[in-house]
C-alpha cells in the first residue's frame, strides 16, 4: 500500500465525507484494486485495519467515510 495514497484519501474525505468509492478512485487517479487495498488498510477490519474509514452501502454505491478516530488524525495533521 502507498503511504501517499492512504495520505490521499483521508486527506480527501476531510474535505468532503460521504464519497463514492468509485469517485475517489478517479479524483485521486488511482485504479479500483489499489484503492480497495489502501482501503483495507484504513478500514475497520479487526485483523488489519486502522480504523480511520468506514464503507457504507447506498444501494450498490460504496461510499466512504472518516471514522471519529480517522477524523481526529487528519485534523491533527
Amino acid at each position: 500500500m502507498s503511504e501517499d495514497a492512504a495520505l490521499a484519501v483521508l486527506r480527501l474525505l476531510r474535505e468532503e465525507d460521504g464519497q463514492s468509492i468509485h469517485r475517489v478512485a478517479k479524483r485521486l487517479q488511482l485504479g479500483l484494486s489499489e484503492l480497495q487495498r489502501v482501503l483495507a488498510a484504513l478500514g475497520d477490519d479487526p485483523r488489519f485495519g486502522l480504523d480511520l474509514v468506514e464503507r457504507r452501502q447506498d444501494g450498490e454505491r460504496t461510499l466512504l467515510w472518516l471514522t471519529q478516530k480517522g477524523r481526529r488524525l487528519v485534523d491533527a495533521a
